[in-house]
């Protein structure tokens, strides 16, 4: 791409080097990623990613950020049509969104949970924090309801996130014995693990 730096209009550089980075991601992984690299990658001059990067690290925390609102997008989006169903069903939606989101991104998953000190990045911090509280309040409409018992909504949310992201990963790597399958079809594991879940914490 030969776009030089005048060709950008405030805030566009950005947002180029942001997916640069993702496809840069999906080739090379974190180690394969430069400022350098993003600038050729996006024509521009080696200096012009320093106006909005201040190195590599930030780069990837830009990306992680994007990837819990993606991530928050896709499960606010999944819940319009399941609002006034069971709390199950609810639960479901929202962790087979979990999921579609990470394979569909798996470059963001990536460095979304990585080892970026939040203190350094609070807009990184609070876009996972609002992510995860999304989650919280779909649970709390059970607990409203009377229908998670003792379990608080916090640790019933944790439950379900950390199963989701688990089987989110197993899938990206393609690690899931076929034996292990049985006769539970891939796509219907997610709706399966919940089930197994909330007979575990609902009523």
């Amino acid at each position: 791409m030969s776009t030089s730096d005048d060709s950008y209009h405030h805030g566009d550089l950005k947002n180029a080097l942001i997916a640069a980075g993702v496809k840069l991601l999906a080739t090379e992984g974190a180690e394969g990623l430069s400022l350098r690299k993003l600038a050729r990658e996006v024509g521009v001059s080696h200096n012009a990613p320093y106006m909005h990067f201040a190195d590599k690290e930030a780069v990837l925390a830009a990306i992680a950020e994007q990837g819990f609102r993606l991530l928050g997008d896709a499960i606010a989006a999944g819940q319009e049509s399941v609002r006034e169903a069971p709390i199950e069903k609810r639960i479901a939606r929202a962790a087979r969104s979990y999921v579609t989101f990470a394979l569909a991104h798996p470059s963001h998953l990536s460095v979304m949970f990585g080892n970026l000190p939040s203190s350094n990045y609070p807009e990184l911090a609070r876009a996972a924090h609002a992510t995860f509280e999304m989650l919280i309040e779909i649970v709390r409409a059970g607990k409203r309801g009377d229908e998670l018992g003792g379990y608080e909504a916090e640790h019933v949310a944790l439950l379900i996130w950390t199963n989701a992201h688990g089987l989110s990963s197993l899938l990206i790597a393609q690690k899931i014995p076929s034996y292990a399958l049985m006769s539970i079809a891939e796509e219907d594991l997610i709706d399966h693990l919940v089930h197994m879940i909330c007979q575990g914490v609902l009523k």
